[in-house]
């Protein structure tokens, strides 16, 4: 191993920067086997050290040799003070390295982790038992396109003439079949006005914004024979074709009907 004589803040710097890029993995068997390896370790350490104070209380003669293996397990340092003997010759920066050799235990993990390597391979990718990440991913896609339509569903019926909204253009297209089906015989095909008025001036009898437009349709004015559409078309619907009608504003379509009621000014 190779251990490099810089300063102490850099050291704790890339220790933190490290630490910053760990990461749990969301997969609940990974995480589990994880666990189980990080408390097998703590599990040897602690095992370790209880029969080290064992050792020292029941067996006294033993200590030394208990030492030994312990010593052998973490491997062999050199003293600071004979550092120069394993110092190389590579300086960078002001920094010198040292010819440490890789303690034990560190290898035994390293080992480790290539076992598990090929055990989670194996899992994954030719046992069957579980779906690897691009399964589960285009899994959630699909549970979250369905959680989005219910969602969409909710929403629709939440509209009100208080939080209405201009639709988008699929939205006033949609507005557009809407009014073919059920407005063109009093408000004619293009809102040039019939038996309704003319929708393509700037005139209005109830208000010309979108909220009076989204009010006007959802309750209707029956005494000018205006039904109410709230329990024909949706509170989605009712915006889809309020935003419409608005659209033709300005579009002055031929025999268009004289104006009616007063111009609208947008507050």
């Amino acid at each position: 191993m190779i251990l490099l004589t810089a300063d102490p803040t850099a050291i704790t710097d890339a220790a933190a920067t490290a630490a910053q890029s760990s990461f749990i993995p969301s997969d609940p068997i990974s995480a589990f086997i994880i666990g189980v390896l990080v408390f097998l370790i703590v599990a040897f350490l602690f095992l370790i050290s209880a029969m080290i104070q064992f050792t020292r209380i029941a067996f006294p003669s033993k200590e030394p040799a208990l030492k030994g293996f312990v010593q052998q397990l973490a491997g062999t340092t050199v003293a600071i003070e004979e550092e120069e003997s394993i110092m190389m010759d590579h300086v960078y920066d002001g920094i010198r390295e040292l010819d440490n050799d890789l303690p034990p235990w560190w290898k035994y993990l390293f080992y480790a982790t290539i076992v598990f390597a090929f055990v989670y391979v194996y899992y994954y990718h030719f046992t069957g038992n579980d779906k690897l990440q691009i399964a589960e991913y285009q899994q959630e896609q699909v549970e979250a396109e369905l959680a989005m339509v219910e969602y969409r569903k909710h929403a629709a019926n939440s509209i009100d003439e208080t939080n209405v909204k201009m639709p988008d253009e699929a939205g006033i297209k949609e507005g557009d079949v809407l009014f073919k089906e059920n407005c063109v015989a009093c408000h004619g095909k293009v809102g040039e006005g019939g038996v309704g008025p003319n929708l393509t001036d700037e005139f209005w009898l109830h208000g010309g914004s979108l909220e009076d437009v989204f009010k006007t349709i959802k309750y209707g004015v029956p005494q000018k024979g205006m039904i109410s559409w709230k329990s024909q078309l949706s509170p989605l619907n009712i915006q889809q074709l309020s935003g419409y009608i608005l659209s033709l504003k300005g579009t002055n379509p031929a025999n268009a009907k004289a104006a009616q009621g007063e111009i609208y000014v947008a507050k």
